[in-house]
């Protein structure tokens, strides 16, 4: 079944406002993630909680999606985080858990397809930016919910075995090192 992503989540757009160096929750920014979502950079940017701001706190299972420049990649936000609030470059995905999980969303926003489709809304302009009615009107292909968590199943284990093989490149090069240096500096 298709559906418009508006049929199965609401979006709203992060906060814009000056970070500091000290506050009571993460300011997340693009910078903190690599092209997959992945949380890559030490997190350096706070904000202090207040009325003004307390409603964008993000709330468990809300998917962040950069919604201007060159990556448009999606993350799905964890409790087990901290607090946290999203900065106004993304924009803020509350899926209706009833008929989407949201990790399944934030894997279909990752995947090549996506994300080629996503830089084509932006096209034409110096910074590529997704309007929100573009956003919403994004078709979404809807297994059922079994299917959803099998998808979210491999992508996990996708994630394990590449953290393994770097795992292994690493210990590879630190082999061919100890040979080479052995080699060189050998005692004739």
């Amino acid at each position: 079944m298709k559906v418009k992503l508006s049929d199965i989540a609401q979006l709203q757009f992060g906060l814009y406002t000056k970070p500091s160096d000290e506050g009571n929750a993460v300011y997340l920014q693009a910078k903190h993630f690599d092209d997959w979502g992945n949380q890559t950079e030490q997190i350096d940017t706070f904000i202090q909680i207040d009325q003004k701001n307390e409603s964008h706190l993000l709330d468990d299972g809300d998917i962040i999606l950069v919604g201007k420049g060159m990556r448009n990649f999606a993350w799905t936000y964890d409790k087990t985080f901290g607090p946290a609030i999203a900065s106004s470059i993304f924009f803020v995905i509350k899926a209706d858990r009833s008929r989407v999980i949201p990790e399944f969303l934030t894997t279909l926003f990752n995947m090549p397809q996506t994300q080629a489709y996503f830089q084509t809304l932006g096209a034409g302009s110096s910074i590529p930016s997704i309007r929100k009615s573009e956003l919403e009107a994004f078709m979404v292909k809807l297994p059922s919910l079994e299917l959803q968590q099998k998808a979210i199943a491999i992508k996990q284990l996708h994630y394990k075995d590449m953290e393994i093989s770097k795992q292994i490149i690493s210990e590879k090069q630190k082999v061919y090192q100890a040979v080479i240096k052995n080699i060189i500096y050998q005692k004739a």
